[in-house]
């Protein structure tokens, strides 16, 4: 998922900062925008939109049939010193992304992305071990390297279980992971509801001399502490 809604994302950065004078060529990107995220999005077209300011995110919420949560903490200056935030979202669900002003020409070199989706499932052995916090049984049992961090903490409205997994991906120095999942069980603990939240910081080797006071404020613990306020406000709906 994150692989095809980056190529959206770009599509969408290219036509929000360059812009179209006409009509005549704003329809023909929009057609050609549209082709593109029929291709990314599973023959469906995704949603795609883009905030002008915080008063505009801060009402806005992740939300689908299986939970609620509010968006991330923003500022001002992220549509002063950034491109502003950007969101798409398609059957898989929704991921938030901020870039640095000249992605069109550098590439995907400094940013922030925030991707959530959820699932319902059978309540099974992983599910017992998370609650129980049997770190051993859950990273036996997942894909994680030894150097990856693995946790467990208590997020949302109602304190949900949540596994965090923090990658150090050392092949990929541009980017910094982190995955919260966090689990609503039914009260005969037979079905779980989960909410897969993964934070994705870019900052490449190659960023541009000009942009690399950016890399100062804008960091991989800003973008968890900007988190925050979405794992707070998470609600994990009742509805079986």
């Amino acid at each position: 998922m994150k692989k095809q809604l980056k190529i959206t994302f770009l599509i969408i950065a290219w036509s929000v900062l360059s812009g179209c004078n006409s009509n005549t060529a704003s329809h023909a990107l929009s057609d050609a925008i549209d082709k593109a995220l029929v291709v990314t999005s599973g023959n469906k077209p995704a949603s795609r939109f883009h905030f002008t300011g915080p008063e505009y995110i801060n009402r806005w919420y992740f939300s689908n049939k299986n939970y609620k949560m509010n968006a991330p903490s923003t500022y001002q200056k992220d549509w002063i010193k950034m491109s502003g935030w950007q969101g798409v979202e398609d059957f898989q669900g929704t991921e938030l992304v901020l870039y640095f002003k000249d992605v069109l020409e550098y590439g995907d070199l400094f940013s922030y992305a925030i991707n959530v989706s959820s699932s319902i499932g059978e309540y099974g052995e992983m599910q017992r071990a998370i609650e129980n916090k049997d770190l051993e049984y859950i990273r036996s049992h997942i894909r994680i390297d030894t150097n990856d961090k693995l946790r467990i903490e208590y997020h949302g409205k109602e304190n949900y279980v949540c596994k965090v997994m923090e990658y150090t991906k050392q092949k990929y120095k541009s980017n910094k992971f982190i995955g919260y999942t966090c689990y609503k069980f039914n009260p005969s603990h037979t079905k779980y509801k989960s909410v897969n939240i993964k934070l994705i910081y870019t900052k490449a080797p190659n960023l541009p001399a000009k942009y690399k006071h950016l890399a100062k404020e804008y960091t991989y613990q800003d973008l968890q502490n900007r988190a925050k306020r979405m794992l707070d406000s998470l609600y994990i709906k009742d509805e079986w």
